[in-house]
């Protein structure tokens, strides 16, 4: 291993400090390994920690439902979800309503909260589209509204 010094503010330290006297980590060393281990496995799609019982101490210390939060973990087959937010968004502003409908149908299963809420973005793009007259072309940016100035 290579050794590497780095400063940290005093209130930081003292909160590892404390995980380690609970028993949360067995040393700072430890907190610190898994800490960039952690890091660089949710930055790095190829990234592998190496941190001796990298999972145990995953599991033990970060909550299962933390870990799903943002619902793009790779396990339920789906694209990442706020990648499924921006094509919706492309679609629905090209007014390729039946398009983003599709999109969704193939991606999510019936009932999904990902499906439920890009589907509840559809229906707010197909309402402001109905409000504001046609929808915009591809390349072109979205209409002004009336009463403001076009740049």
């Amino acid at each position: 291993m290579v050794k590497s010094t780095v400063r940290f503010p005093e209130p930081v330290v003292e909160e590892i400090e404390s995980l380690v006297d609970e028993g949360q980590f067995e040393s700072k060393s430890e907190f610190y390994r898994f800490s960039a281990d952690y890091v660089l496995s949710r930055t790095l799609d190829e990234y592998e920690p190496s941190t001796i019982d990298y999972d145990a101490i995953e599991a033990e210390v970060i909550p299962e439902t933390e870990r799903k939060l943002g619902g793009d973990d790779g396990e339920t087959g789906e694209p990442p979800f706020f990648d499924s937010v921006a094509f919706v968004r492309k679609l629905a502003l090209r007014g390729r309503f039946s398009d983003a409908e599709d999109f969704i149908d193939h991606q999510y299963v019936p009932g999904d909260r990902h499906a439920v809420l890009l589907e509840e973005l559809l229906r707010l793009y197909r309402e402001d589209a109905a409000g504001d007259g046609p929808a915009p072309v591809e390349g072109e940016g979205r209409r002004p509204r009336q009463g403001s100035e076009a740049n």
